[in-house]
């Protein structure tokens, strides 16, 4: 693959926004095809409609790639959404992971149903008769474990620069609130959402 300069296709092709796309709250994933892009927006055609994802200089682009379980080694940074285990509140089985060169630390809840996204740096890995149990240090010296069933989809995300958006493909992300009171997505993850085991 070839890599563009940043906003390279941006700055060779203006389009307009639009009629009627709605801009994506935050905290919102969104999944959907790229119908357009400029360099502070991209129009995404969903299932509900068009929606407007503001970018910025920092949003990553980040192509998945097929990995497995045994990718997942001490020190490597990773995110992954994992299911509370009720017995335990510091601690879930993760649905999907993604290992990255690098990344935010985070810990929040994703929704109502105790869906965790967990991104960090594993401390620990040990394998179990249940699976991978991974201790993931998301910052402020604190810890979430996670076990990693076999089965779970794992993948690798490539960074590949804002040039490479192009119409037509599937994207997926998720929108943040800016330091401008804006939503924006800090990253874009080209190809569709990975199925559920």
């Amino acid at each position: 693959m070839r890599i563009q300069p940043m906003f390279a296709v941006a700055l060779i092709v203006v389009i307009a926004i639009p009629a009627g796309a709605q801009q994506a709250p935050p905290g919102t994933r969104f999944a959907g095809t790229i119908k357009s892009l400029t360099a502070n927006q991209v129009i995404l055609t969903t299932a509900s409609g068009d929606i407007d994802v503001a970018v910025t200089s920092h949003t990553r682009v980040l192509v998945r790639q097929p990995a497995s379980v045994s990718d997942i080694k001490t020190g490597a940074y990773l995110g992954t959404s994992n299911q509370n285990i009720a017995t335990d509140s510091n601690a879930g089985t993760a649905t999907e992971v993604h290992l990255a060169d690098n990344g935010p630390n985070v810990n929040f809840p994703m929704n109502k149903s105790g869906l965790t996204m967990t991104n960090g740096h594993v401390k620990a890995v040990t394998s179990t008769p249940a699976g991978e149990e991974m201790v993931i240090d998301y910052g402020k010296s604190s810890t979430r474990h996670v076990l990693v069933k076999k089965g779970t989809v794992v993948t690798k995300l490539k960074e590949v620069g804002i040039g490479e958006l192009k119409p037509g493909f599937e994207v997926n992300g998720i929108t943040n609130l800016g330091t401008d009171g804006k939503s924006t997505t800090t990253f874009i993850v080209v190809g569709p959402v990975p199925p559920r085991p």
